[in-house]
């Protein structure tokens, strides 16, 4: 018998602080499991229960539809603040009649709405001045009577942490992240029904800079927002008896300095536990010393429900060893490149006694390597009060990229046990996974999920480390897919990409390079940028793919048509003109350490390919949104653009105008050319100069991610193979070989004699190369879509590369799908489990194809030499060969 595992709203899972919702009409899906073969849903039936009121059970609906199903209340919205729960039973379309047993209830709520239900006012130490340091608010409050629910409703100009009664109601951090504030700033809602007591408590607030008024940035400014942190919060709690009490930011509140005397996300946290005031968050505080606060106005746009998981603590690290330099510094190896801060466990030292953590990515010549880190200091410092049972300290308002950290001043012996690595990022639900017989590329795969997970929190930047952490839109728009198969991210990705769309319309239609743009002073001068302008379309293109979610393309419609206007265009042509500045190919191996922007191939070539790449998307987006006076418009213009597109740079053989691995790849997996001939030699031009490339990659950003496709869809998948397994710079494993635990932003962000890269802008945390992991996914493992959203699916691996073994796993919206084989000699197993309500071709090494439903299937087949891809291709001296 089936039964409904999960469900979830507008892509929203039930549980705590996994974000609220934003829409008070919203889209239902659900998750059937079970053992059964072929099994399809021929209906379902949907019971909505709101908050202390009775169940409504809706008709029956007979529909194979599973996700995104419309809201069953036609003619009733939620209400704001709105708490319910949703439970589903389905039926087959072999038995319509008999259905499952109806699903536990999945609560979710709605935040606060419109911005004029916002009741509490923003509050700030009052003749506050520009330092880093944390702010804290409290106020006493009186409850009485039997709780049925009670919630705190926050946010902040800066990043803010609530307690109440001594205890932090959250295991979230840096709350309420970074958005577009002045378009967009977004509130939490946490569930404080545990922390309340009859009778006498107290919240609590304590305050910091963050991105609103701290450091952002290249060239060390700060204030870009405001200077002015301040806060603002409803603690609502409903009793039993239907009474309804409100704790609202006024002016009665009472604020102070606190032990953290500095605060900053790049600079570090410094806290100097001689400062603190036992007990500033419990009841019966003595504030004589306190400050009264001043009442600030907003004057954003909006204030906004968070619908999408908090930033948590996700992991904890201990030290894998103890070292001293040359110089004679302490230096912890944490083993692996990760995003987070240093835990001081219970640990005593003196009164006044002071420890220094500095952090790094690598290490250079024997010593700590902060070169690359920019202006950012990464420096955390803790002073001890003297507590003779020792201290414990965990920093709050900052993060570091790091694996190494220097330990300076500590007081007795340091050991493992003395200090963790504490990991954040958005807790998002990890959906992907990747394993093959070879230990190299397995670590490559799992350096690209570091890094997605470095460079998450709470919107998608560049890197994690240095001063600069920025929503670089570039390095999205080419490695979305990649991130939506390895991780639940929509709801992350959609809220990101509406200041995307709020800070383009600023712009004529153009989107920042950066989101949200910082002050508007990076590039701010920018025509529009290929690539990086694209992101408008081309992740909203991986959502919808990924989900088959018609409202993410509803929603971000109007931006992606706005781009396709803003971008500028030469007279009678669809190309684009000269702009100030085209990134084209950003960081081609062959680009000079300090001019990363020098590419082999021309960027106007990157430029209008991308150009038709995002048209033909517009085209499908105006079929599934039923447009059809625009389809015939962006039809029309693709067309265009392609001639135009082939008269400036291709001939008629094929051969491109720039003569490069990127050129190639851009033009095949665009569908740029006009017959398959011209595919044809295209595919061996590129195979050619991959060959006498000695099998190195030689894309940057924006051919990186094509580069493996295109040789494996014009028959030289051996070659892809090459391309993957080099370990000679510059190449993805050669990182690999350098001891990488993530993906680095250069191919030689560590040159070979184990010195940093001598150019400025040299990161060892970015997810941009590692959009190869999406041709990892689908031609070794052998998994791909058939349709968007996963309803049917393709199995079908390109053997090769002296594999021997691969399994990839992808947690679709259906359920979980798994794809697992081996070869022993010529024989070939495969094990391959599809989601109930779905269906999959598997095409097996041999040609022989096989349509499935649900269900785990077992297939073998015996193959001839033939049938394999072989990898021994007029090896060059040093290069490794593979033969099965």
């Amino acid at each position: 018998m089936v039964e409904i595992k999960q469900v979830k709203v507008d892509l929203l899972t039930s549980g705590k602080e996994l974000g609220v919702l934003d829409n008070p009409t919203p889209k239902i899906s659900w998750e059937v499991v079970g053992a059964e073969k072929h099994w399809f849903q021929g209906a379902y039936q949907i019971r909505i229960k709101l908050f202390n009121s009775e169940v409504t059970t809706f008709p029956v609906v007979k529909s194979e539809k599973s996700t995104f199903v419309a809201w069953p209340w036609e003619d009733k919205k939620l209400a704001s603040k709105q708490q319910f729960g949703v439970s589903v039973r389905v039926a087959s379309s072999e038995a319509e009649d008999q259905f499952s047993e109806w699903s536990d209830f999945f609560d979710f709520q709605v935040g606060i709405l419109p911005i004029d239900a916002w009741e509490p006012k923003f509050i700030a130490l009052k003749d506050q001045d520009a330092n880093a340091s944390e702010t804290l608010f409290r106020k006493d409050f009186h409850s009485s009577g039997d709780i049925m629910s009670a919630k705190v409703y926050s946010t902040a100009l800066g990043i803010c942490e609530v307690e109440i009664n001594g205890s932090k109601i959250s295991t979230n951090y840096l709350a309420p992240g970074w958005t577009s504030y002045h378009n967009r700033l977004l509130h939490q809602v946490y569930d404080v029904s545990e922390f309340l007591t009859e009778g006498e408590n107290a919240i609590g607030v304590r305050a910091a800079p963050g991105w609103y008024s701290g450091y952002l940035g290249f060239d060390g400014r700060c204030n870009l927002y405001g200077k002015t942190r301040a806060i603002s919060l409803l603690l609502e709690i409903i009793y039993a008896d239907g009474t309804i009490k409100k704790v609202i930011t006024d002016d009665s509140w009472k604020s102070s300095s606190g032990p953290i005397v500095l605060a900053e996300l790049y600079h570090g946290e410094t806290y100097d536990a001689r400062l603190e005031q036992d007990g500033w968050s419990s009841p019966s505080f003595k504030t004589n010393n306190w400050s009264a606060v001043d009442v600030v106005e907003f004057t954003g746009k909006s204030i906004l429900p968070q619908s999408f998981p908090y930033i948590r603590h996700i992991d904890t690290v201990r030290p894998q060893e103890i070292f001293t330099t040359p110089s004679g510094k302490t230096i912890v190896d944490f083993g692996l490149n990760l995003v987070g801060f240093v835990r001081v466990k219970k640990t005593f030292a003196p009164e006044s006694h002071t420890i220094v953590l500095r952090h790094a990515e690598v290490m250079e010549k024997g010593e700590l390597g902060v070169r690359p880190l920019r202006i950012a200091k990464a420096t955390d410092t803790y002073t001890f009060k003297g507590d003779p049972e020792g201290e414990e300290w965990t920093p709050r308002f900052t993060s570091h990229g790091f694996r190494y950290c220097e330990i300076n001043n500590w007081y007795g012996e340091l050991t493992k046990d003395s200090i963790e690595l504490v990991v954040i990022s958005t807790d998002m639900t990890p959906v992907g996974t990747f394993e093959s017989s070879n230990t190299m590329v397995n670590q490559l795969h799992a350096n690209v999920i570091r890094s997605i997970r470095g460079n998450f929190l709470g919107l998608p930047t560049d890197c994690p480390q240095r001063a600069e952490r920025l929503g670089w839109t570039g390095d999205i728009a080419l490695f979305s897919p990649t991130a939506c198969f390895l991780f639940d991210c929509a709801p992350l990705l959609r809220n990101w990409l509406q200041d995307v769309s709020a800070e383009q319309k600023e712009h004529d239609g153009i989107p920042p390079l950066v989101v949200p743009d910082v002050g508007g002073y990076i590039l701010s001068e920018s025509e529009g940028c290929a690539v990086w302008g694209d992101v408008a379309v081309l992740v909203p293109e991986a959502l919808y793919d990924e989900y088959a979610d018609p409202h993410i393309l509803e929603e971000q419609f109007q931006s992606m048509a706005d781009w396709i206007r803003a971008i500028p265009k030469l007279e009678n042509k669809v190309r684009w003109r000269e702009v100030a500045i085209q990134f084209g190919d950003w960081l081609d191996p062959a680009a000079p350490p300090e001019n990363p922007i020098l590419a082999l191939t021309d960027a106007r070539f990157v430029a209008d390919a991308f150009l038709f790449k995002v048209i033909t998307v517009l085209i499908e987006t105006t079929k599934i949104l039923g447009k059809t006076e625009e389809l015939e418009y962006y039809t029309s213009l693709a067309a265009k653009c392609k001639k135009d597109f082939a008269d400036e740079y291709l001939a008629i053989s094929g051969r491109c105008a720039s003569d490069t691995q990127c050129a190639y790849a851009l033009a095949i997996c665009f569908n740029l050319y006009a017959n398959k001939t011209q595919v044809e030699h295209a595919g061996k031009r590129l195979a050619e100069i991959v060959r006498k490339g000695n099998f190195k990659i030689g894309t940057g950003f924006a051919g990186t991610p094509y580069i493996t496709k295109a040789l494996a869809q014009t028959g030289y998948a051996d070659f892809a193979y090459r391309l993957l397994l080099q370990t000679k710079c510059p190449s993805w494993l050669y990182a690999v070989t350098m001891g990488a635990t993530t993906i680095w932003e250069r191919w030689d962000s560590m040159v070979p004699d184990g010195t940093i890269n001598p150019g400025e802008m040299t990161s060892f945390n970015h997810y941009a190369f590692g959009a190869v992991a999406s041709w990892m996914h689908s031609t070794i493992g052998g998994l791909s879509k058939s349709e968007p959203g996963w309803k049917s699916f393709k199995v079908e691996p390109i053997l090769g590369g002296g594999f021997t073994h691969a399994k990839v796993t992808h947690r679709s919206p259906y359920g979980l799908i798994s794809v697992s084989w081996k070869l022993d000699g010529l024989n070939f197993l495969m094990e391959v489990t599809v989601p109930l309500n779905s269906s999959a071709e598997v095409v097996l090494p041999n040609g022989k194809k096989n349509q499935t439903g649900s269900g785990t299937w077992y297939f073998n087949c015996v193959l001839k030499e033939e049938d394999l891809v072989d990898t021994v291709i007029q090896a060059e001296k040093d290069d490794v060969t593979f033969r099965f």
